[in-house]
C-alpha cells in the first residue's frame, strides 16, 4: 500500500468517526425530546380525563333537567300542585346553576387543553423539521462516506494482510476495517430509525391537529350551551317569582274562604260522626237480632229433642234460617275491577291503592294555611276519568252524587261538604275508606264490593283545585294517614 492510499484511508476513518458522533448527538436529543413528550402526554391524559368527567356530569345534569322540565310541565296548570310546581322550579334553578358552573369549569379545561395542544403542535412541528434536517444531514454524510471510500480505493483483505509489516500491524488494520464497517452499519440503522420516528411524529401531529379542531368545536358548543343555560335560568327566575305571586294570591283567596271551608269541614265531620253512630247502632241491633234468632233456634231444637225423647213426632218441616245466608247486591266481576298487581304495586296492609296506575301524592295529611287535610290527594296530569277502586272488601254506606261543579276552583262550591261526589265504604271492625271529588260514583248504598271493584271515576267536584282523588282511611271515626296503609 502506497503512502497516498494510506492517507486516504486515515481521512475516511476520521470522517466516519465525526459522522458517528453526529448521529449519537442526534440520538441524545431524540431521547431528551422523547422524555419531554412523555411528561406532556401524561399531563394531557390527566386533562382529557377531567374534561371527560365534566362532560359526563353535564350529561347527567341535562338528564335531570329533562325530568324536572317534565315535572314542571305536569304540575303547571293544576292549582292543587302549585307548591309542588314551585318546589320543582326551585330544584330546577339549582340544577341549572350547577350546570352553568360545570360548563364554566369544562370551558376553562377545554381552553387549557387547546392551549396545550397548540404548544404541543408547535413543538412537534419544530421537532419534525429538526428531524427532517437531521435525516438529510445524515444522508449527505453517508454519501460523503461512500465517496471517500470510492476515492480511497477498494483494497481487499488480502492487500491489507500483504501490506502489513508484522502480525501486530495486521491485527490493528483488521480491527480498523471492522470498526469502519460497524460504523457504516450503525449509520444506516440510525438513518432508518430517524425515518420511522419522523413518520410517527407526523402521524401524532395530524392526530393532535384533529383533536385540536374537535376541542375547538366542543368549546364553541359548550359556550352556546352555557348561554342557553343562562337564558333558561332567567326564565326560571321569572317563573319562580310568578309562582310565588300565584301562591300568595291563592293563599289570600283560601284565607278569605277559610271560614266557609272550616264550617263545611266541621259540618261534614259531624255528619260522619253521626253516620258512625248510626252504623254502630245498626250493627248493634243486627247483632242483637242475630243472637235472638240463635236463641229461638236453640230453644226450638231443645223442644224438638224433648218431644223425641217423650216418643212424640215433630210436624215441623221448616228449614233452618241458615238457608238464606246469601243476600245483598254484589259487584264482584272481572269487568268491574282493576288489579294493582298489573303495575307492580305491593300492598302494605289489608288495603290496596285506590287508583291503579297513578301513584303520585300531590298533597298529604297535615295542616295547610290553618286548615287540616285529613287524607291524601292522588294526582297526575292525565288522571281525570281514571278508575277509583275499592281499597278492600266492604259495604257502601254513603254515596253523594249530586255536585255539578266538575272543574278546578279556588273556593268551595258547597257540594258534599267540600268532597263533591264521593262515597264511603265500611270494611268492618271500625274501618272506613272515603273517596272524594269523583266525576261520578257508580255504586249505591248497601252494595257489597270486593277489593279492586270500580266505585267511580276521578274528577274535580266539590272544593277541588283540579282533577284528583281525595282518599281517607278512618278507624272508629278517626282519620288516619293513608300513606301508612297503602
Amino acid at each position: 500500500m502506497n503512502r497516498t492510499s494510506l492517507m486516504k484511508r486515515m481521512l475516511a476513518c476520521s470522517l466516519a468517526v465525526i459522522a458517528a458522533f453526529t448521529v449519537l448527538a442526534g440520538g441524545k436529543n431524540a431521547v431528551i425530546s422523547q422524555s419531554t413528550a412523555v411528561a406532556t402526554s401524561s399531563e394531557a391524559k390527566k386533562n382529557a380525563k377531567n374534561i371527560e368527567a365534566a362532560k359526563e356530569k353535564i350529561s347527567d345534569l341535562e338528564e335531570k333537567q329533562k325530568e324536572l322540565d317534565q315535572k314542571i310541565s305536569d304540575t303547571k296548570d293544576d292549582i292543587a300542585s302549585e307548591e309542588e310546581n314551585q318546589a320543582a322550579i326551585e330544584e330546577q334553578i339549582e340544577t341549572v346553576q350547577e350546570t352553568i358552573l360545570t360548563l364554566e369549569e369544562s370551558i376553562g379545561q377545554l381552553e387549557d387543553e387547546i392551549d396545550a395542544l397548540t404548544d404541543s403542535i408547535a413543538q412537534k412541528e419544530l421537532q419534525i423539521a429538526n428531524k427532517k434536517t437531521e435525516i438529510e444531514t445524515g444522508i449527505d454524510e453517508f454519501m460523503q462516506r461512500i465517496r471517500i471510500m470510492y476515492v480511497a480505493g477498494s483494497d481487499s483483505y488480502t492487500d491489507i494482510l500483504v501490506g502489513a509489516t508484522d502480525f501486530y500491524d495486521m491485527l490493528m488494520k483488521l480491527e480498523l476495517v471492522k470498526r469502519v464497517a460497524d460504523h457504516d452499519n450503525d449509520m444506516i440503522d440510525n438513518l432508518v430509525d430517524l425515518k420511522k420516528q419522523y413518520e410517527a411524529d407526523e402521524v401524532a401531529l395530524e392526530a393532535e391537529k384533529s383533536e385540536l379542531e374537535a376541542n375547538k368545536d366542543e368549546l364553541e358548543a359548550q359556550k352556546e350551551k352555557h348561554q342557553e343555560q343562562k337564558d333558561k335560568l332567567d326564565v326560571l327566575y321569572a317563573e319562580s317569582q310568578a309562582m310565588i305571586d300565584q301562591l300568595e294570591q291563592d293563599k289570600e283567596t283560601f284565607l278569605a274562604n277559610q271560614k266557609q271551608a272550616q264550617q263545611e269541614q266541621e259540618e261534614f265531620e259531624a255528619e260522619l260522626q253521626q253516620l258512625y253512630k248510626e252504623q254502630e247502632e245498626i250493627k248493634k241491633k243486627e247483632e242483637e237480632e242475630r243472637k235472638r234468632k240463635e236463641e229461638e233456634e236453640r230453644k226450638r231444637l231443645e223442644a224438638l229433642q224433648q218431644q223425641q225423647n217423650n216418643g212424640g213426632t215433630s210436624s215441623s218441616g221448616g228449614s233452618s234460617s241458615s238457608g238464606n245466608a246469601e243476600t245483598g247486591n254484589t259487584s264482584n266481576n272481572n269487568d268491574n275491577s282493576t288489579n294493582n298487581d298489573d303495575y307492580g304495586y305491593e300492598d302494605k296492609s289489608m288495603f290496596t291503592w285506590p287508583v291503579p296506575g297513578f301513584y303520585h301524592i300531590s298533597y298529604g295529611v297535615g295542616w295547610r294555611w290553618g286548615a287540616y287535610h285529613a287524607g291524601i290527594d292522588i294526582y297526575s296530569s292525565n288522571i281525570r276519568g281514571a278508575k277509583i277502586c275499592a281499597a278492600a272488601d266492604g259495604t257502601v254506606i254513603r254515596v253523594e252524587n249530586y255536585c255539578p261543579h266538575d272543574y278546578g276552583k279556588n273556593g268551595s262550591c258547597g257540594c258534599g261538604g267540600g268532597y263533591g261526589r264521593y262515597c264511603i265504604i265500611d270494611h268492618g271492625d271500625g274501618w272506613w275508606t272515603l273517596y272524594g271529588h269523583s266525576e261520578g260514583i257508580t255504586v249505591s248504598v248497601g252494595q257489597q264490593v270486593k277489593q279492586g271493584d270500580v266505585l267511580g271515576t276521578v274528577g274535580s267536584t266539590g272544593y277541588s283545585t283540579g282533577p284528583h282523588l281525595h282518599f281517607e282511611i278512618r278507624k272508629n271515626g278517626v282519620a288516619l294517614n293513608p300513606s301508612d296503609y297503602v
